[in-house]
């Protein structure tokens, strides 16, 4: 263990109270830049429905001419029916043929079951005059039936049509043969197997359809949830750079520009009574008015604090407790106990802050004599705690402000905690402990926790 203390100069106070942070939109528009940048490019457009209509159309039309073609072929060769016969077959087969072309695409395309319907009522028309003279013409069906499964959706309308269709096939057969006990059998082992047949694979294309759908609802549904969430992270992430942006003006930037008031007025009154002392006085302002320009320009740039560039944690705290100690004249001892190796840039930067936070408030508010930071390494901690002999306050009676909910924002956010005692007459102490990160984490964004309450801890 190592023990290193350092003493600068007299006098300050401590309080919790600080600024309220203002409106900053800067690393909101660069979130959303970035946001997108991500965009650009990618879209998602789903489906509500998978339609096989549409996707298998090629696959309808080669169904339908592989049956069409050679139906066509055979009753025009077939020189046991007149002449006039086969072209009255051939011309009702062109015509449903051309009535599947003009309307099946649309009715399986479209949504209203009514097309389908209709579709199927003028085949219901066209098919017995066909069969009338080509009995051969039932192997239609095969093509035609599994297109009723996917322009009707309710199989209480969909049973009565293909009904309709295999009574015709029935009928055509026995007009054509007589009935009997042979022409019964074959009705059966033509119509009643085949009809059932369609109804199974309609069953399943059914089944398949109704599976798509779901899925594609679900694929639709997951899509919403994630733009809601990408909607939701972005906005996060505003919010973040927002409180993350406030609360580094806050501790660098405003207690800057509040040390230079401060520098301002004694020089001012310094002035009026002796010009030659007032020099020191202006000197002084303008080295925190540099020092300010420095955290400006390290801010911009997103860098780590001007105190900590190139130096370590225990050199920023002396710098801060020897300005502290210039501009204010308050006594500020700094105790450096343990060795510090492994500790992240956020680390220190979350420890700095603290720092530069307590001290702030020591020179607003507390009427302190002196001011002790301790540093310690120990235990896998690194432990910052800032002391003061000041009037104290009952943390009870006084509403916290910007400033503690910083520190205790950084402390939750590296996995540590902040701890502040004070009490009338007795000074405040304000202590944080963070565990010592490893070095990958040393990138860590400092995002602000919701809900971290204001009260003082005990």
């Amino acid at each position: 263990m190592s023990t290193d203390r350092r003493t600068h100069g007299s006098t300050g106070a401590w309080t919790y109270l600080g600024a309220e942070p203002g409106t900053l939109d800067v690393g909101a528009r660069k979130l959303a830049a970035r946001s997108r940048r991500a965009k650009v490019g990618r879209g998602v457009a789903v489906r509500s429905t998978v339609d096989f209509g549409s996707r298998y159309r090629a696959g309808w039309h080669v169904l339908v001419g592989a049956v069409a073609i050679p139906l066509a072929v055979a009753i025009a060769a077939d020189v046991t029916v007149a002449l006039g016969q086969r072209l009255l077959a051939l011309s009702t087969l062109a015509v449903i043929v051309a009535w599947y072309a003009l309307v099946a695409p649309q009715a399986m395309e479209n949504r209203d079951e009514r097309w389908g319907v209709a579709y199927f009522a003028a085949l219901a028309i066209a098919f017995p005059l066909l069969l009338a003279i080509a009995p051969m013409s039932g192997a239609l069906l095969f093509a035609l039936c599994p297109q009723l499964f996917v322009m009707v959706a309710r199989w209480r309308v969909r049973i009565p049509l293909l009904l309709i269709l295999y009574a015709e096939l029935a009928w055509a057969m026995i007009a054509r043969v007589g009935v009997s006990r042979y022409t019964l059998a074959m009705v059966g082992v033509s119509v009643l197997v085949p009809m059932t047949v369609t109804i199974l694979v309609g069953a399943y294309l059914t089944g398949i359809r109704e599976q798509n759908r779901k899925r594609a609802a679900l694929i639709e549904e997951l899509t919403r949830t994630r733009a809601a969430l990408e909607r939701a992270g972005h906005e996060a992430g505003v919010h973040a750079e927002r409180e993350r942006l406030a609360s580094e003006i806050h501790d660098t930037l405003a207690q800057g520009f509040t040390s230079i008031l401060m520098l301002a007025q004694v020089a001012r009154t310094t002035l009026l009574r002796d010009p030659t002392a007032a020099d020191g006085q202006l000197d002084i302002l303008e080295r925190t008015a540099r020092e300010n320009l420095a955290e400006a320009r390290s801010l911009i740039a997103a860098l780590s604090p001007v105190d900590l560039t190139g130096r370590s944690l225990a050199d920023a705290l002396d710098r801060l407790a020897a300005r502290h100690t210039r501009d204010t004249g308050t006594r500020v001892e700094v105790s450096i106990v343990g060795e510090r190796s492994g500790t992240s840039t956020g680390t220190d930067i979350a420890l700095l802050r603290t720092a530069q936070e307590a001290l702030a408030n020591v020179g607003k508010h507390a009427d302190a004599t002196t001011v002790r930071i301790e540093l310690r390494h120990e235990d896998g901690l690194m432990t910052l705690g800032v002391t003061d002999d000041g009037q104290g306050f009952d943390p009870a009676t006084v509403r916290g402000g910007y400033g503690l909910l910083g520190i205790r924002t950084r402390a939750t956010t590296l996995g540590g905690t902040c701890t502040m005692r004070s009490s009338p007459g007795q000074g405040t102490m304000v202590r944080v402990e963070l565990p010592v990160a490893p070095a990958e984490q040393a990138a860590r964004s400092l995002r602000p926790v919701l809900g971290l309450s204001s009260t003082p801890d005990h």
